[in-house]
Parts: structure tokens; sequence; C-alpha cells
């Protein structure tokens, strides 16, 4: 290569994401994210106009789900134009949620599009200046549930320029995601790659440096689990092939968690005053592309507040003084969520050497976290629901560790209320 070789990676647009939970949970809140998925894509393609890249590559699941709409394709369509008229290609695997069986061509892309091929590893040349400056190899999912290792398929074929790998996979066996094309860093190493462009994971992350691998992450986080910034790798690759990679966020909603110490916070007004505050510094850390924040809060610490906190209906309060203030403004914040993880100031070895009816209770909760034959029957009682077929689609099996969480929340409760709050 005799100039720098750069470039845009993505993956998982999930464009026109229908983000069904907000749509039932929080309708007001599902109308501001309508658009985001759109608009985070439309920013890397905007980025990769003022960056002049060599080309864009799009790790999988460009689309959500066979659902996808008009618009989100034409859009797509469009903003292809944007490159074309700049000689950028874009080279595309289709992953898990948008496998080739579902991708509907009569939309017509532009001729620097390559969508790669599902029945075996397809090879791209890119070139610049009648040069070949890489080669990229991928291969698309056919079918939604493809769990082979695909990077089986891959030969150590080397070619002019960079020889990059593309697959859409579960790489290492990550726990929490589905093991869709799984395969092992040393699967890729093997077969000789200068480097390997992922999706499938939706958290940025470098996953290797010899060869270099990575996740660029989702573009959007669609809940709270996907917090931080969301976006694309920006990846220049040197004349001595040295590669180097900057994170590019694109997101225009961004997602929040917090834990809050309120050992010093005593009355709800103060609590309200503290939550608001952090919602101001929030924003006033918020970028010109970012439009809003979904924030959730967990409150710890021994607090003089515990008893009134347990009261029903005062989170609630709380939230709602909080979506006032913050949700319909512009930049906005939404308190998704605030939850109790709060303990009453009084200490439960204050009563343990007592002869009382508190202690006896709280040597009862011990001997319940201790007994192996009571856990067992404590756990029947809580998943008893779940023999309800339409009851199961909702709740998860709790296990030993969530039944020790909720038996020391109840602990915390009945020392509360029985000491006299």
């Amino acid at each position: 290569m005799s100039k720098n070789t750069t470039f845009i990676h993505c993956a998982d647009l999930h464009l026109d994401s229908p983000f069904q939970g907000l749509a039932i949970k929080e309708p007001a809140l599902a109308e501001r994210f309508k658009d985001s998925t759109n608009e985070a894509f439309v920013q890397i393609i905007d980025l990769c106009l003022a960056e002049s890249v060599d080309f864009l590559t799009i790790g999988g699941d460009t689309f959500d789900g066979v659902d996808r709409s008009l618009r989100a394709q034409i859009l797509l369509r469009e903003q292809f134009e944007r490159l074309q008229k700049r000689g950028i290609p874009v080279i595309i695997v289709a992953g898990n949620h948008d496998p080739l069986s579902e991708w509907v061509m009569e939309i017509g892309f532009p001729p620097n599009v390559h969508l790669l091929s599902g029945d075996k590893v397809e090879a791209v040349s890119v070139e610049k200046s009648i040069n070949v400056i890489a080669t990229i190899y991928g291969i698309s999912y056919q079918v939604r549930d493809t769990r082979e290792n695909l990077s089986l398929k891959f030969q150590g074929e080397g070619g002019d320029g960079l020889s990059i790998g593309m697959l859409h996979a579960n790489v290492g066996s990550r726990a929490g995601h589905e093991p869709y094309a799984p395969c092992t860093i040393n699967d890729l190493r093997s077969i000789g790659m200068d480097m390997w462009l992922l999706g499938h994971i939706h958290t940025p992350e470098v996953v290797c440096r010899d060869p270099f691998m990575l996740y660029p992450g989702n573009i959007q986080g669609r809940h709270i689990n996907e917090d931080g910034p969301r976006g694309c790798y920006l990846i220049t690759v040197d004349v001595n092939r040295k590669i180097s990679h900057e994170f590019r966020p694109v997101q225009n909603i961004v997602w929040g968690h917090e834990e809050l110490n309120l050992e010093k916070t005593s009355t709800l007004l103060e609590l309200v005053d503290l939550l608001s505050d952090r919602c101001e510094e929030q924003l006033s850390n918020i970028t010109n592309s970012e439009r809003g924040i979904v924030s959730r809060w967990t409150l710890t610490g021994a607090s003089p507040l515990y008893h009134e906190l347990t009261i029903p209906d005062k989170i609630d309060e709380v939230k709602e003084i909080l979506v006032e203030r913050f949700f319909h403004h512009s930049p906005f914040l939404f308190p998704e969520s605030i939850r109790l993880s709060v303990k009453p100031v009084v200490e439960r070895a204050d009563f343990m050497n007592q002869e009382s009816f508190i202690s006896d209770f709280l040597r009862l909760a011990e001997r319940g976290s201790d007994d192996a034959h009571m856990k067992t029957e404590l756990l029947k009682i809580l998943n008893q629901p779940l023999s309800n077929r339409v009851i199961r689609k909702y709740l998860t099996e709790k296990n030993e560790t969530e039944l020790l969480k909720i038996l020391d929340a109840a602990v915390d409760l009945g020392l509360d209320l029985l000491s006299g709050g």
C-alpha cells in the first residue's frame, strides 16, 4: 500500500426497530425513539463522507426483522446512493435478524453495494487509484437460525492489499448471546486474515489484536442494558500495515444507569432535589447530535428515607415529578425507573442477642438463607405460578441467588416495620 487505507465498520443497525416493549410501557418515550436507529445510520453515512473513507462495511442485522418497513428500505437505498456519488463501496453480510431469505431486493441498490453470498464465502476487492487496497471475505446467513461454525468455510486465501474477514458470529461463546455461527478466536486466527470485522454482539469491543478483531456494537441502544455510547469504528491502516481504530458514537438517545447513595438523604424533597441535580448535570454533558437521555437510578445505602420509600406509590410520585421537569424539553431526560436497594438505618446485629420477637424473626430468616431444604421449598413456592402457561411467558424461574436477594430485602422490610420504622 502506498497510502493509508481508511474505512468505517458498523453492524447491528436494526433499522426501523419497533421498540415494542417501550410502546407498551412508555408510549410517549417510544414516540421519541421512533426514528432513532434510522437517524444514527444517517450519521454514519455523514461520517463516511466527512472522512472520505475508502469503503464502508456492515456486519449483519441491517434490519430488525422480516417486517421491515418500506420507509426503512428507501432510507437505506438513499444513503447508499450518497456514497455511490463519492465512489465509496459498501460491503454487507446478512445476520440472524436479516438473513438472505428475508431480504427484499425489489427496492434496488446502487452498484456500489455488495450483499455477500450465503452459500459460500465471497470476496470483494476494493480499488484505489487502480490498485487493490483490500479484499473483504465474508458469508451471509441464508436463514435466521444459523448455528454452524461459518468460520470453517473460510480459506487462508491471500490477495493484494489487506485481507479482511467479515462475519456475524458469537466469538468465544459469549454468555447472554445466542450461539449464532459460534467460533473461537483461534478459529479466526488460523485463517490468516489481516483483521476480522464482526457483528452480533451489541457492545463495542476489540476482541483480539493479533490479528485485529472487533465488534462495533449496535448503533443505537434500545433498552437499559444497552447503555452508554453506541456507534461505529473508524479504522485506518498505514503503509506499514499498522492498524489504528477510533470509536465514533452516533446514538441520538443515550441510556444511562447510575447508583446514588442515600445515607445523607433524609426527606423526599431532598431526594427530588438530588435526582433533579443529576438530571441537570447529565443534560449539561449531552452532545450536539444527541436528542435525549433515558436514565435508571438505583438508590443504595442505609437511609433514613427507607421507611418512606417502601410506602406504595412514593417512588412513582418522585418519577412523575422528574418527568414533568425534564421530559417535555429538548434535549430531554426520561427517568426509566428508580430502583430501591436501600436498607433501614437500624442494624440487625443490635437485635440478634436479645430475647424478642424481632430476634426470633431474624434467626428464622437466617435459617432460611442457610437451610438447603427450606430454600428448596421457598423456591417451589416462588416458581409455582410458572405452571401457568400464560404467566410463564412473562416471568422467568427464580434461582437460589435471586431467592437470597428477595429474602434479604424481606428481612430489611420486616425489621423496619417491627422496630417502628
